[in-house]
């Protein structure tokens, strides 16, 4: 069997609660949702201005989507109503452009989002559909946008300067920015907020920053672009996708060694491209967009098998898990 087929078959899986996943698709100007336990896609819905990420909120009863653009920039989020599987509204962050990275916060209705072009971090409020406030992330071309647990700082990364920026989210104190490698777009930070972990498109290193200290104390050498890094919920394995190279590396958090490489390319198969990622709350699963290969794929953890794969619109990058599925 080719890879190809083998990321198409359907495996038997253990029975899942009610779950949806929320795609945006780039290169279809659209989201969908998936209903994990069925497989099926409940609702397609148009967006605008070429959707890049997902965020949903902790109750799952709303994901953004931010419309990042494509030669004209965007300045707008796209709000699904995930229970209706329809679109509440389109939230305009004008003048803010480049919406790209979100992350809720625990209220369920504010959403943290970068405006790369403005060197900012945006407050919106959802259900108010507006920016409520914003926090200077003191860089250029603040790209994509992590939380820890507790919520009290967000970390970005900045592709332009190489740097990570420490945005205080509870006060309103210059944001820590702290000189970390070239070209850095891809970060995650443990759920206890100790590590940053960050990828270098350039250089293919992924650098580990202790949040304590203020400084970077490893980096670990990959191929291609290390593009989406996501801890799993127990802050033991990270996975990192690279779409350049067609693989995913599950890495040892404490030993940095690498514990799984999974190789979607072989031969003459076509690339799959693999790009977004979302681990289940309990880290037994993850599901990873094929951005070139336009599926999603659901891998077992820590083994990384194959579970299942769904083929979706064209394009798909950002990923999100709601626990409430559309009626």
């Amino acid at each position: 069997m080719t890879l190809r087929l083998a990321l198409l078959a359907l495996t038997a899986a253990a029975p899942l609660g009610a779950q949806t996943l929320v795609v945006a698709n780039m290169n279809d100007t659209t989201t969908q949702l998936i209903d994990v336990a069925s497989g099926s896609v409940r609702a397609t819905l148009p967006t605008t201005s070429v959707p890049h990420e997902v965020a949903v909120s902790p109750n799952g009863r709303w994901a953004v989507v931010t419309d990042y653009g494509a030669q004209q920039p965007g300045s707008t989020l796209t709000l699904v109503d995930v229970a209706t599987g329809t679109i509440a509204r389109t939230i305009s962050v004008a003048p803010h452009l480049r919406p790209h990275g979100a992350v809720f916060l625990r209220d369920n209705r504010t959403v943290v989002v970068t405006a790369e072009r403005d060197s900012v971090l945006l407050l919106v409020d959802v259900e108010a559909g507006r920016v409520t406030g914003t926090r200077s992330t003191g860089q250029r071309i603040g790209h994509m946008v992590a939380l820890p647990r507790d919520q009290r700082s967000a970390f970005v990364a900045n592709i332009t300067a190489g740097t990570l920026s420490i945005v205080d989210l509870v006060g309103n104190t210059e944001p820590v920015v702290i000189a970390v490698g070239s070209q850095t777009e891809g970060i995650g930070v443990t759920h206890d907020g100790r590590q940053v972990w960050m990828g270098s498109n350039n250089t293919g290193k992924v650098f580990v920053v202790d949040v304590a200290s203020r400084r970077v104390v490893d980096s670990i050498q990959t191929a291609g672009i290390p593009y989406r890094i996501a801890f799993t919920p127990s802050d033991s394995l990270v996975l990192i996708t690279n779409p350049e190279q067609d693989e995913i590396l599950l890495i040892d958090v404490a030993t940095r060694a690498v514990r799984r490489k999974v190789a979607l390319k072989v031969e003459s198969e076509t690339a799959m491209g693999p790009q977004g990622i979302v681990i289940a709350p309990d880290g037994g699963r993850a599901w990873i967009t094929m951005g070139t290969g336009n599926m999603v794929t659901e891998f077992s953890l820590p083994g990384m098998g194959t579970l299942r794969s769904w083929f979706v619109a064209p394009g798909p990058d950002g990923i999100g898990l709601s626990a409430v599925v559309p009626q």
